[in-house]
């Protein structure tokens, strides 16, 4: 069971990392904008592009993370002990208050991440929130079965 706890960590860790370098946020126009209109094109000029999460800067955060969950998750298949099943529970939580918070303040444009990107237009979660999101359920379910599957101390 560790070594397939490990596979769901290492695959979460691979889905967290490429999830931060895609689209975290998704800008698009009021439904009643119409560029032809000579008065939309200031706005049109100053409408905001999508944005990465490492553009964003929460998503090294998310990488750095990632890079502790692969650690624990070799670790865990080398040394067998729920320690390291812990270590990738708390980076997984850590990651996932991230990833929420920013999910959640996506569409908030008073949001410090809206501020920090300086959003114009409606703001919608992009792919690569959703993947990170993703990655950190399955993240948490891995290091859940190392824990469970791993011994808390050496009984020899």
């Amino acid at each position: 069971m560790r070594a397939v706890a490990a596979a769901i960590l290492l695959a979460a860790v691979a889905a967290a990392t490429l999830g931060s370098f895609l689209d975290w946020v998704r800008i698009t126009a009021p439904q009643d904008f119409r560029p032809d209109d000579p008065g939309n094109a200031a706005l049109s000029e100053q409408m905001s592009q999508p944005f990465t999460g490492v553009e964003a800067r929460d998503g090294w955060w998310v990488i750095a993370l990632a890079a502790v969950i692969l650690m624990a998750a070799v670790l865990l298949l080398i040394r067998k002990k729920s320690f390291y099943g812990w270590i990738s529970f708390l980076a997984s939580v850590v990651m996932g208050s991230i990833v929420f918070a920013d999910y959640r303040a996506v569409g908030d444009l008073s949001s410090a991440i809206s501020r920090r990107m300086d959003v114009v237009g409606r703001a919608e979660a992009g792919i690569g929130l959703t993947m990170v999101a993703a990655a950190v359920m399955a993240a948490v379910v891995g290091s859940l079965i190392a824990i469970a599957a791993s011994p808390h101390r050496d009984d020899g």
